[in-house]
């Protein structure tokens, strides 16, 4: 049997919907990486410098300019991010609306636009490096193309909830962990210099950045997991499914990627081969 997800999925207008994506997702990262960086790279240098420099009144101002620095490029790049991300999320969509066969649906899907101009534009910018496009062929598991329309549309559906589910809870825990050992480092640099508990205390702004930081993306990390756990019951159930409950979780698919944590792409790249083939064996067991 040949559903013709294979092939559809592997059509080069719609390989330039997944580089026009890609491509927005990727210009999302990099603001956040300046977020990163200026909330946690910056400060965690500073603590260094401060470890060999003792007592000095440049780097402890610039600790704190720091702070301010970094909750302000939260602000100001937090609504462009967001524009982005579900632009990103919109093409997508599309993607998958057609490698499914699956109706658009206004109700559960918003009104659909036109957004041609978007994805040739992100698309060009991408696919000016030839390595991408052999990243985008065959985007889920072939194996979701030889079997009945609908539930190899499910087995996509799976394979887009594990992989996302699991890379997150993933990141989550380095997040956590990262953070713990830096503030304690921020800390035993103080205790090293033999600081007064005053002083210790008022080393408290110099971490807020990278606490600001880790309760800001744990926190959203955390709803992006309930999201996704959400769809657990419907996406696991061994029932057929006809094309309305397909959409169904479709709908709880999109509106999480318009509003998910963007996972950095070295993180999301150290699981990719693993999770694929993770993916591709599951179909199996499915099928």
């Amino acid at each position: 049997m040949n559903n013709g997800i294979v092939e559809r999925q592997n059509e080069e207008k719609y390989i330039c919907y997944l580089a026009a994506q890609r491509q927005l997702y990727n210009e999302a990262k990099r603001l956040d990486g300046i977020e990163i960086l200026f909330s946690v790279v910056l400060p965690l240098f500073f603590a260094a410098l401060q470890l060999i420099i003792s007592d000095n009144t440049y780097l402890n101002a610039t600790s704190y300019v720091l702070s301010i620095i970094s909750m302000g490029i939260s602000l100001l790049f937090g609504s462009y991010i967001d524009r982005k991300k579900e632009t990103a999320a919109e093409i997508q969509q599309h993607f998958d609306l057609y490698v499914y066969q699956m109706p658009w649906d206004n109700k559960l899907f918003g009104l659909q636009r036109n957004i041609t101009h978007v994805v040739a534009e992100k698309a060009k910018l991408l696919l000016k490096n030839p390595k991408e496009h052999e990243r985008l062929t065959n985007w889920y598991t072939t194996v979701a193309g030889t079997v009945d329309l609908k539930k190899g549309i499910l087995m996509c559906q799976k394979e887009n909830y594990n992989w996302d589910v699991n890379l997150r809870k993933r990141f989550r825990r380095l997040s956590v962990i990262v953070i713990i050992i830096l503030t304690i480092l921020v800390f035993l640099i103080g205790i090293v210099k033999n600081e007064t508990v005053v002083m210790l205390l008022c080393r408290f702004a110099f971490i807020i950045p990278m606490l600001q930081w880790l309760f800001e993306t744990v926190k959203q990390l955390n709803k992006d997991i309930k999201n996704l756990e959400e769809l657990d019951g419907l996406i696991s159930s061994s029932e057929p499914k006809n094309m309305d409950e397909l959409q169904e979780i479709q709908s709880k698919i999109y509106i999480h990627r318009k509003s998910c944590y963007t996972i950095p792409n070295k993180f999301y790249d150290r699981y990719k081969n693993n999770d694929e083939d993770v993916a591709h064996r599951t179909a199996l067991l499915d099928k």
